[in-house]
């Protein structure tokens, strides 16, 4: 019997290392203390691997949008069939990058126009 760490535990689990705690926590899975660490017995997490042997619903979201409000419910349908017809667990993160640097560029630029026009450098309308 081996004494696996939190995270090589949930990783051989498939689950995530807070999950695994919560699962400890709760008296799903026996627990033993090796000083301040948590650690699993190999029997007991191939014990759960077969005891939770269902294979995992994976969720996805899609979000499609338009920008006007006329005439464009076929670009809605359009767009919703490309992402059900892609694989998009990663693309949405990458999505979310996406959006979350414009967002914080549009910030920057803000704050660049209005430092620069406070300090007199230039015009308001014409800072970049």
């Amino acid at each position: 019997m081996e004494l696996l760490r939190l995270s090589k535990a949930a990783k051989r689990l498939g689950v995530h290392p807070v999950t695994l705690r919560l699962w400890a926590d709760s008296g799903k899975i026996p627990v033993t203390w090796v000083g301040r660490e948590r650690r699993f017995s190999s029997i007991d997490v191939e014990a759960m691997k077969v005891s939770t042997g269902r294979e995992r619903v994976r969720l996805e979201g899609l979000h499609v949008r338009v920008s006007g409000s006329h005439g464009q419910e076929s670009s809605l349908q359009a767009q919703e069939k490309e992402l059900r017809a892609t694989s998009i667990g990663e693309d949405f993160v990458s999505l979310v990058t996406m959006f979350a640097g414009r967002l914080y560029g549009m910030r920057s630029a803000e704050n660049r126009r209005r430092l620069l026009a406070e300090s007199g450098q230039c015009d308001a309308g014409r800072a970049a």
